[in-house]
């Protein structure tokens, strides 16, 4: 008899058509050793796909027994959801030995947990405080440990002007920013309700990177060889030494070493019961990342190591039967894998998962290399170009000699 959950699994299998597999196309494989069961097969993708396969991942495939199967590349990416509104700011105000304080009114009962602050100040790390009133008379406290900051320096400013708290439907706040002490310094108020589920990354990397000083710049390089392309970077997480500091950073990326390209800028902080050393940065698979640390006259960081996360990525198929199972990739010219199984998923009730650990990549025995590309006419028959080259100059220069012995003729 065969159970429910296995019957669905079954059905999902058989209701895709799968075209014809060729693997002399394909030069590594790692087996999957897994047995037939009532959930989902879960695979995590590691350093060895990431550095034979395509950049898109478009050439995996999972075998069994020489037959392709089904199979949904899923990427944990960070997913959010997000509704901001504009607050009336009233009674903004300073308050001696404590800083700028304010009221923001919000339109209707909602659900909120930041409020984004707009500025013309520049050049500030600043404690916020804030409270929340039903009424707008009754106050409670709803953080009192939030900060904003911004560090401009020519044409480069870098901000985080937004504070989070613990959600609330109350439509009062009161914000307190120390250390502003202006009316007005406050331009705008937005308040939203974000609820993240942050993206599940792993360590690629770790790397000690070579140091040296830009004396023109007063800044740090710290350059980075991870050895390999293909490796899927988004994070950078900075393992520094130094006991108090905060610096603007810029990160750049390389194939050879020698040709940079611009990524991102941030900043880098680290201050009594407090630390952000996380770069976020858009995805990057170049074998060379270089971080430009601005001093200005601060001593340099004492930067000891680098940590380069990426997004976890994973494949899942059905097992429908026992047998061999195979992950395949390395073949540059694979047109992505399209299938049912995602939107049949999607149909379906919640499917129970198992993972499993693929074993180290290896050859593939019936890999064949392509034949190399065919040589131009010319290339291949190089006796008879010249002779038809030869026989075109020789021709030329007779057409020549008789049109310059008429020219010499008397009239």
């Amino acid at each position: 008899m065969i159970r429910p959950r296995r019957a669905i699994l079954v059905a999902l299998a058989a209701g895709i058509a799968i075209a014809a597999f060729t693997p002399s196309a394909w030069r590594y494989r790692k087996r999957i050793p897994l047995t037939a069961g009532d959930a989902l097969a879960v695979v995590k993708l590691d350093r060895e796909v990431y550095t034979r396969a395509r950049d898109d991942l478009a050439d995996l495939r999972v075998l069994r027994d020489g037959e392709e199967t089904p199979y949904l590349l899923e990427t944990l990416t960070a997913t959010s959801q997000q509704r901001e509104q504009r607050a009336e700011v009233l009674d903004q105000s300073v308050m001696p030995g404590t800083g700028l304080e304010f009221t923001l009114r919000l339109g209707g009962s909602f659900k909120h947990n930041r409020v984004r602050l707009e500025t013309g100040e520049r050049n500030f790390r600043q404690a916020v405080r804030i409270s929340t009133s039903e009424d707008g008379q009754r106050w409670s406290v709803a953080r009192a440990d939030g900060a904003v900051f911004d560090f401009s320096q020519g044409d480069r400013r870098i901000s985080a002007l937004s504070v989070d708290y613990p959600v609330s439907t109350r439509p009062f706040l009161r914000v307190t920013v120390s250390g502003w002490n202006k009316v007005g310094a406050l331009t705008a108020a937005f308040v939203d309700y974000r609820e993240d589920h942050p993206a599940s990354r792993e360590e690629l990397a770790t790397v000690v990177p070579q140091l040296a000083e830009d004396a023109k710049t007063q800044s740090t390089l710290a350059t980075l060889d991870l050895g390999v392309e293909g490796l899927p970077v988004d994070y950078v997480r900075v393992d520094a030494t130094s006991p108090s500091f905060h610096r603007a950073v810029d990160l750049e990326t390389s194939r050879d070493g020698k040709d940079w390209t611009y990524l991102t800028q941030a900043v880098i902080t680290r201050v009594v019961g407090a630390e952000s050393l996380v770069i976020g940065i858009p995805e990057t698979r170049r074998r060379y990342l270089r971080l430009r640390v601005y001093n200005r006259d601060d001593k340099p960081l004492a930067i000891e190591k680098i940590h380069l996360d990426g997004v976890i990525r994973r494949v899942k198929f059905p097992i429908v039967s026992s047998g061999i199972y195979w992950l395949y990739f390395g073949n540059p010219d694979a047109k992505p894998a399209g299938y049912d199984l995602p939107a049949l998923l999607a149909r379906r009730e919640h499917i129970a998962e198992a993972s499993w650990t693929a074993g180290p990549a290896e050859p593939n025995p019936d890999y064949r290399a392509p034949p190399p590309p065919a040589k131009p006419w010319s290339e291949t028959h190089p006796a008879i170009l010249y002779t038809v080259l030869g026989g075109a100059v020789l021709g030329l220069g007779v057409a020549t000699l008789r049109f310059a012995s008429r020219l010499r003729r008397p009239s």
